[in-house]
């Protein structure tokens, strides 16, 4: 057995030594570095030293979704596209309304005769906030920043939002959301950055990967599932859709009298954020299964849509309303947002027409000239 010389063992003892030491200034470098050697780390993460790893080996589940977009915006960072690229943002329902970003993009590509690459940052219950944070990591090219509208969008409590600064639920740092964090959240950045998101990723991850109960083991590859409704899956019975239609409906007028500007605010610093780096924007709306909870979802889809349409003539962006060129019945849906792969079917080809449309005139607001003026907004949820 070999053994080490006695200058290692040496070394090795006034190691030992240095971690058992008391005095306060020993302590205090040692935070010191302990805090540079932090700060390094995130600076690394934030820069795209995630891909390092393999993103099937970060997952915590198939459905990770808030791994997989902060994985995708690392790749773009080291490796921008060349080609014009369509950013699609929003919630599950996003999500769930298209087939596969090749297919989509290999549409637009055929509608508007550009040369388009279709890139999906969606995630469930992302909000405005959460889409800022990503578009403010994406590189510089020619960009569309598709941004989708539904009502759970406009009713995110800000509380919610401000753990973004220090990396929750997203391990994206974004200088643009840290600018507005005491006009927001009334609180400043996160001295640490993303290292307390980190720290939370890490045993969320553990735990998620014990190999007990059917879960993958630490470091096994998992395929990130692009759908929550794939292929095959069968959604809700119709007395199921509606059964909870009146609370569902009821919360979101709630939510939205209280929450609604400070959400209409972050989408309009996204226009901001789009127009300062030289980003196209089309607004739209996701589907939505009025056929169970009725068109105007109690006032809160007119609401917002006469509000995003003001916004959108003040920066001179698309609003697409693909919803008026589908045919989607109850059965396309699994409940009320998410669309089964009938309904995506349906909606992706009518989709990737308006943002041909919307890339052919990128700085021409389409609700303008579509007669979307003509929704009334309801006095009580009148922003």
């Amino acid at each position: 057995m070999l053994r080490a010389s006695p200058e290692r063992r040496a070394r090795w003892r006034s190691l030992g030594r240095g971690f058992r030491q008391r005095n306060p200034l020993v302590l205090a470098a040692a935070v010191l570095l302990a805090v540079g050697a932090l700060l390094v780390f995130q600076s690394a993460l934030v820069r795209g030293g995630i891909t390092l790893v393999s993103e099937g080996r970060l997952l915590r589940i198939t459905n990770d979704d808030y791994l997989h977009v902060a994985y995708r915006v690392a790749e773009l960072k080291k490796e921008p596209s060349e080609q014009r690229t369509i950013y699609l943002f929003g919630g599950s329902g996003t999500m769930e309304c298209f087939v596969d970003q090749q297919s989509l993009g290999a549409l637009v590509s055929a509608e508007s005769g550009q040369d388009v690459r279709v890139v999906s940052l969606a995630a469930h219950q992302q909000s405005f906030a959460m889409s800022l944070a990503l578009a403010d990591n994406l590189p510089d090219g020619p960009a569309v920043l598709a941004i989708g509208l539904a009502p759970i969008r406009m009713t995110t409590d800000p509380r919610a939002d401000a753990g973004l600064l220090s990396g929750r639920p997203l391990l994206v740092r974004s200088p643009r959301l840290a600018s507005l964090a005491q006009r927001f959240y009334g609180q400043d950045p996160a001295a640490l950055g993303v290292i307390p998101g980190f720290f939370d990723y890490l045993g969320s991850y553990v735990r998620a990967r014990d190999g007990e109960a059917g879960r993958p083991a630490l470091g096994a590859a998992l395929a990130y599932a692009e759908h929550y409704y794939p292929p095959g899956a069968k959604g809700h019975l119709p007395l199921g859709k509606r059964r909870n239609v009146l609370a569902v409906l009821k919360k979101d007028v709630q939510l939205y009298r209280r929450f609604s500007a400070y959400n209409l605010a972050m989408l309009e610093e996204i226009l901001k954020l789009a127009r300062d780096r030289g980003f196209s924007v089309a607004l739209y709306d996701q589907p939505l299964n009025t056929s169970a909870a009725g068109p105007d979802w109690a006032g809160v889809v007119p609401a917002y849509r006469a509000a995003c349409r003001r916004l959108a003539a003040k920066y001179g962006v698309a609003y697409l309303h693909i919803e008026r060129g589908v045919k989607l019945k109850d059965a396309d849906f699994a409940d009320l947002f998410h669309l089964l792969a009938p309904g995506r079917a349906k909606w992706q080809p009518e989709m990737a027409r308006q943002l041909a449309a919307a890339l052919r005139a990128p700085s021409y607001p389409v609700a303008l000239r579509s007669g979307a003026g003509q929704s009334q907004v309801p006095p009580a949820l009148a922003d």
